[in-house]
């Protein structure tokens, strides 16, 4: 049996709803800007770009859902995402979505678990 990889990202209890966690990784060898949410309970994490430009989602404000709390939102350009699938809700970039990540919520922790990224230490 084949032990996964797996890095400890952060708490559970540091991720509350409709939270946010960033923090670096080694993205196939590059290193980048990750984030995690949690939305409905669960926890998500993606590459923290947005898909229009090259820019974190949270680059002018610290808010990562929208008004309503039903969507993640680019802090630049108001481009918006589905939270569970990444998917692009916004028009200009229809079709396409952000980068998820592998990760695991544990007992009282979460943890990286794609095996394309490790954590920046």
């Amino acid at each position: 049996m084949s032990v996964k990889q797996r890095f400890t990202i952060c708490p559970a209890s540091q991720l509350g709803e409709l939270g946010k966690f960033t923090f670096s990784i080694h993205y196939r060898g590059a290193k980048r800007d990750a984030i995690l949410v949690r939305f409905k309970g669960s926890v998500y994490g993606y590459l923290n770009q947005c898909v229009h430009m090259p820019r974190t989602l949270d680059c002018e404000n610290h808010n990562i859902f929208d008004d309503s709390g039903r969507y993640l939102q680019c802090s630049m350009h108001s481009i918006c995402y589905d939270p569970i699938s990444g998917m692009s809700l916004s028009e200009i970039c229809a079709g396409k979505k952000l980068t998820a990540l592998k990760v695991l919520e544990e007992g009282e922790w979460i943890y990286l678990t794609d095996k394309r990224a490790v954590i920046d230490t």
